[in-house]
Order: C-alpha cells, then sequence, then structure tokens
C-alpha cells in the first residue's frame, strides 16, 4: 500500500509540473517523517548522492560534449558519413545516423546529439525532399545512441549507483550500440526504398580520404577515452577530464572553430544542465534510501520468487514497466524510482548487473521516444516544427529496431553484453 502511494504522490506532483528533484525530495521527506525518522538523516543521503569519485565524470563528460557542440564539429562528422553511405538510397537519412553515431563517442548525451546533428540535418534532408514526419523520426531515434555507445552519462550514473565498473559498462553498451545503429540505418534504407528518397552521391574513394583526414581529430577524442579506459591507462573521472582538455585544444587549435565567447557558452550550459542531473540525482538516492528503509524491495522480490519466472521472463516484465515509465518519468528519475525496487529480485535471479544494467540504459532510450515526457522528441519537434504525434508516428518502425536490441540483449546476453568486457578482461 505504502509503495502504491509513494508512486501515486510522484505521479501527482510530476503532474502538476513540479520538478522532478523537488518531487522526489518531498516525497521522501513526507514518508520518512511518517515514520519518525530524524530529518538529519535526509540530508545526509542528499550529500551522499552525489559523494562518488566517478560521478566526477558527470559533469566533464557534459562539458567535453558541449565543446564539440560548439565546435562545430557536427558538420565535419556529416562530410564523413556522407562519404561513406551517401551513395545508398535514402543515404542522408543515414548519414543522419552515421553522424549521431560518431557524435555519441563525443557528447554521452543524446540532447546534445539531437541539438547538434538535428540542428544540421534536420534543414538538409526535408529540402532534399525528405518528409519532415520522416526527417525528424530519424533524427530523434538515432540520438538514442548517445547514451548506448560510451562514453554516457547514464551510464556513468548507473555503474556508480549500482557499485559496477564504469569501463565494464562502457565496453558492455559497444556492441548492443553498434547493433541499434545498424539496425536503424537498414530501417531507413528500406523505408527510402518504399518511398523513392534520393541517392545522394556515387561513393568515392578519394572523399572519402578526404573527409576522414578532416574529421580524424574529432574521432580520436572517443579513441583517446576508450582506448585508455579499456586499457587500464586511467580512469573514467580521468578520461572525462583529458576529454575536455582535447576537445579545447583540438576546437581551438585544429580547427580553429572554437572562440572564447563559444568556450564560455559551453561552460554556462554544462553547468546548468550538471547542476539540474546531480540534483536529481541526490534526490532520487534519498528516494532510494526510503524504498530501502520501507523495505519496499522485498514487496517486489516476493511475488517474483513465487512466480519463478526465470531471468528471460524477470527481464521482460522489467523491461514493460521502465518502457511505461519512461513515458511520463525523465531518464534519471525513472532510472533511480524503478531500480531500487528491482535490484534485489536481481540478484536473487542470478541476473549479471551488466546484462541488467543495459537493460534499463535500453529503456531509457526507448522513453525517449514516446510522449509525453519524451526529451528527444520535444528538441527535435522544436528543430524541425514538425507535431510530436506525427514524429511518433513516423518513429514507430524505429522504435521496433530499439525493442528488438533490447530483446536480443535479454535472450543472449553472452554474446552482445558480455563478450567484450570478458574479451577485456573487465
Amino acid at each position: 500500500m505504502i509503495l502504491l502511494a509513494i508512486l501515486l504522490a510522484l505521479l501527482a506532483l510530476i503532474g502538476l509540473a513540479m520538478p522532478i528533484a523537488f518531487a522526489l525530495t518531498l516525497v521522501s521527506i513526507a514518508v520518512l517523517a511518517f515514520s519518525g525518522v530524524d530529518m538529519l538523516v535526509l540530508v545526509q543521503r542528499l550529500y551522499r548522492g552525489t559523494e562518488s569519485f566517478p560521478l566526477l565524470a558527470v559533469p566533464l563528460f557534459i562539458l567535453a560534449g558541449q565543446i564539440m557542440n560548439h565546435s562545430g564539429i557536427s558538420a565535419r562528422l556529416i562530410d564523413l558519413a556522407r562519404a561513406l553511405v551517401g551513395a545508398i538510397r535514402g543515404g542522408l537519412a543515414a548519414v543522419n545516423i552515421l553522424t549521431s553515431m560518431f557524435f555519441a563517442g563525443m557528447s554521452g548525451t543524446s540532447m546534445s546529439d539531437t541539438a547538434a546533428v538535428g540542428g544540421v540535418m534536420i534543414p538538409q534532408m526535408i529540402k532534399r525532399g525528405y518528409s519532415a514526419s520522416f526527417t525528424a523520426a530519424v533524427t530523434a531515434s538515432s540520438s538514442t545512441i548517445g547514451i548506448i555507445i560510451p562514453p554516457s552519462v547514464p551510464m556513468v550514473l548507473l555503474s556508480a549507483y549500482m557499485g559496477l565498473s564504469t569501463g565494464a559498462l562502457f565496453a558492455a553498451g559497444l556492441i548492443a550500440g553498434a547493433l541499434t545503429a545498424l539496425g536503424l540505418i537498414l530501417m531507413a534504407w528500406w523505408i527510402s526504398v518504399k518511398r523513392e528518397y534520393p541517392i545522394e552521391s556515387a561513393f568515392s574513394l578519394s572523399e572519402l580520404g578526404r573527409t576522414f583526414v578532416g574529421a580524424l581529430p574529432a574521432l580520436m577524442m572517443p579513441i583517446i577515452i576508450l582506448g585508455g579506459i579499456l586499457g587500464g591507462i586511467f580512469t573514467p573521472t580521468e578520461a572525462s577530464a583529458i576529454a575536455v582538455a582535447y576537445g579545447v585544444l583540438a576546437g581551438m587549435l585544429l580547427y580553429r572553430s572554437l572562440s572564447l565567447r563559444a568556450l564560455y557558452l559551453a561552460l554556462v550550459e554544462s553547468a546548468v544542465l550538471t547542476g539540474a542531473v546531480m540534483f536529481v540525482t541526490a534526490a532520487a538516492h534519498t528516494l532510494g534510501y526510503t524504498f530501502t528503509y520501507q523495505s519496499l524491495g522485498q514487496l517486489i522480490l516476493g511475488p517474483i520468487a513465487a512466480l519463478d519466472m526465470g531471468p528471460i521472463g524477470f527481464l521482460l516484465i522489467l523491461s514493460l514497466v521502465l518502457i511505461i515509465a519512461g513515458t511520463f518519468l525523465d531518464g534519471i528519475a525513472m532510472m533511480f524510482i524503478v531500480v531500487p525496487l528491482f535490484l534485489p529480485s536481481v540478484q536473487l535471479l542470478g541476473i549479471d548487473p551488466l546484462q541488467f544494467a543495459m537493460v534499463v540504459i535500453l529503456c531509457w532510450g526507448i522513453g525517449q521516444q514516446t510522449p509525453p515526457v519524451g526529451a528527444a522528441l520535444f528538441i527535435t519537434s522544436v528543430i524541425s516544427k514538425v507535431d510530436v504525434i506525427r514524429i511518433t508516428y513516423a518513429n514507430l518502425p524505429f522504435i521496433a529496431v530499439m525493442l528488438f536490441v533490447l530483446l536480443a540483449v535479454i535472450v543472449w546476453p553472452e554474446g552482445i553484453v558480455m563478450s567484450v568486457p570478458r574479451w577485456l578482461g573487465l
């Protein structure tokens, strides 16, 4: 009964447009005060929610993404992607997706991906005859790659909360992210063939070489980040600092496209976004403590143990709950509300934490594509000037691709999630 009351209270407060961090904190205060807990405990839990060395990577990865965004790097990545896949039917759609994949290795968030790539690609695609709704759907769906392919801010948050190795979770996302990108490109190609969207240009090896050289400094960032982390040279937190330094050097010295004014704007936007993310993280930590104090995880654990459904059945039910929750909750809030309730069951069923974490990340990405609270949808809607409902309808085939990848992660974790971390000894 108390679990239902907490969830209903959260929905009511969020429905009244209260900021999510305040809603989480207010509900935690009410439940803990009613239980006779000293409010000093709440303050301590708020502090401990961000008292984590791995979480230092969050503001730095956000800043690195904003620096690359303000450096105009996306234009060079688009040129490279056009040289690679522009020769197929509906080439600009594939370019959009592939550019998002490249940018994902630098930004760490889907919002940066959507804004940077969408701002350039959406006008180009509409001008070339692509329908506005299809263009917006391709942009929104491909931005999900930003949180699946490392470095990923959601992965940093989740690994810190669950006590996982951030490097191992980064490695676990490589195959899933590549499968998502490939599936989206195939779906975009199939739709483009049916609608007879244009081919951009014939494949040219010399053009590919020229654009690769131009984009090489940008492509070096994910190589440095992932190579250093997975090779054990530095930690994810140290990697985030190196990413910021490299982004500034690349933008100011190599590309000479990052002005002091642009750097200032990147710092301001990163500070605002970091403040929002860390406040939600701290507030959600107090709610997680509330769940633990009230033994609410055991309420979920009992029925699951009684049903004896097995790991696959459990993860399918978990995915359904996460996707539904993601339709009306911000990804961070959804993660911190649902994950604490299901973690005891994960341990009971012997599910690998990396597989569980990847299921959460993929469901987070799918939630960004569904109204009424789909961050990727709303950013894309603003850029494309297309109604959210129309984008959602056009997005259904691409959501189906993400659901297929999610099912593959649930059914075959050894090949998709565990193989790279084990190969690297993480």
